[in-house]
């Protein structure tokens, strides 16, 4: 767990959760509603100052719409090393939003409407951090985030432009295909004055991206003989959805949402932000446009998920669906054939484990009267009277022997000598102390016996292999039980293998030679050919596997640049190959579920055998515990009364 130290408190790091081109990204063990970030190289005086300020600039406003900085931290050396800023719990990348399985996957509820109302707060956000005196600069769908809620927040804030008096701290660097055209002009970003005009431009990108589905607005049909990139797109102006720009080098692409069912005032914003550089309409307007755009919104009889603009006459989606093949949203009714799962609960129904126990017993001892001693034999009282003549005559014996001899005084000293001698040797008091030890150990092994029968009752081994079978029988139930889901969430995954099968297949016709990605040398997609990475479609492959010269910034670039080709990529369903894939799920669960009745069954048909046997042996337990437990209380009392006879 290493530690910072910050101008507030000390910030422990734990768990590294993210990275990025710059530095990594921590969990704090003091402050989990924190996270710290922690550059790669070492701060330039500059980088710190600006730091500084921006720490200084947080306010409510800023700090809803960003993981704002909080408090800049120093190393164990005393250098400056990164940043405090919020963590965005629940928030996912912008552009998961622009395409139909990233959408079902994360925002399976969510229709049009949610992209039109995310559209919305984007531009609220954008209001409110250029009222605080901001401005954004590098803008692009990767460090925008969105929760489920609809609501927008920026990553990687310490990038932004801000001002401190006259002196700018300037955002120095930039994504081309979210960059005005006045900007592109520029080898760099280095000495840039950004401005809120500027910051309009690259917004509106993405409310079109939301709006038109992933879709780039200079990004079309080539209907001219040169190649036109994102880039000369922009350069030039030749928004490819433009309904006055009459040059026709660009055309909307095939089967993508078409402009005009877009309320007028929409329409003119996207023409007047794309295709003119001075007062582009600020994100102010965009909020009244998007307000009412979203009042427009109409439910399809169909699909729940089906919501589309009133401007269309029957719902869009399933007109893609039904002419074209084409899923723009993805939802339950789409879904595969499933097997029937009624008798799934009616099957587990009849199995019921019924949880065993037996409390302890507790021995009750008989009434005063219940219990009476065995006759004691007449032999012994005679032993008994035997003993006591015979001790006396000793005595006597010895006393006259003696006081005839003229040693009277020895008699005390020899009395108890004769005394011992004659308790230990005279037969019939042999006799009597052997029945007392025999009533004694009849007493003990009583005693011990019931005390071992006792704990058997108490203790059942058996209980403990009925409550492990009944544990496992109940682990089987819940995976029967969970048999529908886990059959839709297969399906789901078959769903997405015919995706990305599909989304793969239209990525492997982008050779990364053949095309030119920012900062990505001869030398380095050299690297990548050694490795087998040459399309986009490898680039997934940089996930397992480390190529000489490609760090996380460069990883970063090329991921980035193979999600900007999938944004071309249409997703067509495949039918067939759905149902092939689906038919081979729903086998494979058929023979799950069927092994797992057979188990079911089998287990159930032990537990309650070993039910009935440990029952029955408790019982027979319980009936023995109360002999032994009479016959040792006798044979106590036969003990006692015989010790007390011959007292």
């Amino acid at each position: 767990m290493a530690q910072y130290a910050g101008t507030i408190s000390s910030y422990n790091a734990t768990q590294e959760i993210g990275k990025g081109g710059e530095g990594y990204v921590y969990e704090l063990a003091n402050n989990p509603a924190q996270v710290l970030k922690v550059y790669f190289e070492e701060l330039s005086l500059a980088k710190i100052a600006k730091l500084q300020l921006m720490v200084l600039m947080a306010n409510p406003q800023i700090d809803a719409y960003s993981a704002w900085p909080k408090d800049i931290v120093k190393d164990q050396q005393g250098k400056y090393c990164g940043f405090v800023m919020r963590k965005l719990s629940g928030y996912v990348p912008l552009h998961n939003l622009f395409s139909p399985m990233d959408r079902k996957r994360m925002f399976p509820d969510k229709g049009y409407n949610f992209l039109v109302h995310v559209a919305r707060n984007l531009a609220t956000a954008f209001y409110t951090l250029h009222a605080a005196g901001l401005v954004v600069g590098d803008i692009n769908e990767g460090n925008i985030l969105v929760n489920a809620q609809g609501m927008v927040a920026f990553i990687d804030c310490d990038s932004f432009q801000v001002k401190d008096g006259s002196h700018y701290h300037l955002c120095e660097v930039g994504v081309p295909r979210y960059t005005p055209p006045e900007l592109l002009v520029n080898t760099s970003f280095e000495t840039v004055v950004r401005t809120i005009n500027t910051d309009s431009f690259s917004m509106v990108i993405l409310i079109f991206q939301l709006l038109f589905l992933g879709r780039h607005p200079y990004a079309g049909k080539n209907n001219s003989a040169g190649d036109i990139d994102e880039e000369k797109a922009i350069k030039n102006n030749w928004f490819a959805y433009s309904l006055q720009n009459n040059n026709g080098k660009l055309l909307p692409p095939a089967d993508s949402f078409p402009i005009k069912s877009l309320p007028e005032d929409l329409v003119a914003l996207f023409h007047q932000s794309f295709e003119q550089i001075e007062n582009r309409p600020l994100p102010a307007k965009w909020v009244t446009g998007l307000d009412s755009f979203l009042k427009m919104m109409v439910n399809c009889a169909v699909s729940p998920i089906h919501i589309y603009p009133s401007a269309f006459s029957i719902c869009p989606w399933c007109a893609f669906k039904e002419k074209r093949n084409i899923l723009y949203f993805i939802d339950a009714s789409y879904a595969p054939i499933t097997e029937d799962t009624a008798d799934v609960h009616d099957f587990i129904n009849g199995f019921k484990v019924e949880k065993l126990s037996f409390p302890k017993i507790k021995l009750a001892n008989p009434s005063p009267n219940a219990l009476t001693p065995l006759p004691i034999q007449p032999k012994y009282s005679q032993y008994k009277k035997y003993h006591q003549l015979t001790l006396v005559a000793g005595v006597v014996t010895i006393f006259s022997i003696i006081t005839a001899s003229g040693w009277g005084y020895l008699f005390y000293a020899l009395v108890p000598v004769v005394g011992l001698l004659l308790n230990k040797f005279l037969p019939w008091n042999g006799r009597i102390a052997d029945e007392l030890e025999r009533r004694k150990r009849y007493h003990e092994d009583f005693k011990r016996q019931l005390a071992v029968i006792t704990q058997s009752y108490n203790q059942p081994l058996e209980l403990n292999i009925y409550k492990e079978a009944s544990a496992r029988i109940e682990r089987l139930i819940g995976s029967y039980t969970n048999l529908p889901t886990e059959l839709l969430e297969r399906q789901k995954d078959a769903e997405e293998k015919v995706y990305q099968d599909q989304l793969n297949e239209y990525l492997s016709n982008y050779p990364i030679n053949s095309n030119d990605i920012q900062a990505l040398g001869t030398g380095r997609k050299a690297a990548l050919e050694e490795a087998s990475i040459t399309t986009a479609a490898d680039i997934a492959k940089l996930k397992a596997i480390k190529v000489p010269g490609i760090g996380s910034k460069f990883i970063k670039q090329l991921q980035d640049w193979q999600r900007h080709i999938g944004y071309g990529f249409v997703y067509h369903p495949g039918n067939n190959l759905l149902l092939k894939e689906n038919r081979a799920v729903i086998l494979e669960m058929a023979e799950q579920k069927k092994q797992l009745e057979a188990d079911i069954i089998k287990l159930y048909q032990e537990i309650n055998t070993l039910k009935t046997n440990i029952t029955n042996k408790q019982a027979q337990l319980k009936t023995n515990i109360n002999i032994l437990h009479r016959q040792c209380l006798q044979a106590e009392l036969d003990y006692k009364t015989f010790r007390k006879l011959i007292a």
